[in-house]
């Protein structure tokens, strides 16, 4: 288990919402820190996705790259926000890039650790895909309005 992670810190965080401290106890049980510098990813684009990462300190951004090649940042992660749980929730390769803005460190939870709380205690199990579930809808939202910006935006320029 990662050191120096107080679980009432983790339990404030939006995807452990909710969950028993057991619970979270047993899923850091496997975790581990993963440290990139600003600029380096965590994962690439099209990547096989078996883990999502919990921002402690620092920061991180998703970056998709566009038919030029250009790299477009979509959003970034703070402390206490999860990335890559589309790769858990789907089963799809990575959708994008994701590399730290600045020194940032997270807390991988791999596949196999939130089976094992299935094993343990299969309602907290459905409640942590529940809490990932309602980041990414949150997400969505928030990407919907982005993109009817750039629509009237790009509309506006053109006329």
């Amino acid at each position: 288990m990662p050191e120096n992670i107080p679980i009432h810190r983790l339990k404030d965080m939006p995807v452990f919402g909710g969950l028993r401290e057991d619970i979270v106890k047993l899923i850091l049980e496997g975790s581990n820190y993963v440290e990139r510098e600003a600029g380096e990813p965590f994962f690439l684009e099209g990547e096989r996705g078996d883990s999502s990462f919990i921002v402690e300190s620092g920061s991180a951004a998703l970056f998709k790259v566009g038919e030029s090649g250009q790299q477009y940042q979509i959003r970034s992660f703070l402390p206490g926000e999860c990335f890559g749980a589309m790769a858990l929730l789907g089963v799809y390769p990575r959708s994008g890039i994701v590399k730290a803005l600045e020194p940032c460190r997270t807390v991988e939870v791999k596949a196999d650790q939130l089976f094992s709380v299935y094993q343990a205690d299969p309602e907290q199990y459905v409640l942590i895909f529940m809490n990932m579930a309602r980041d990414l809808s949150r997400r969505l939202r928030d990407t919907d309005d982005q993109l009817v910006a750039c629509l009237e935006e790009h509309l506006h320029t053109e006329l």
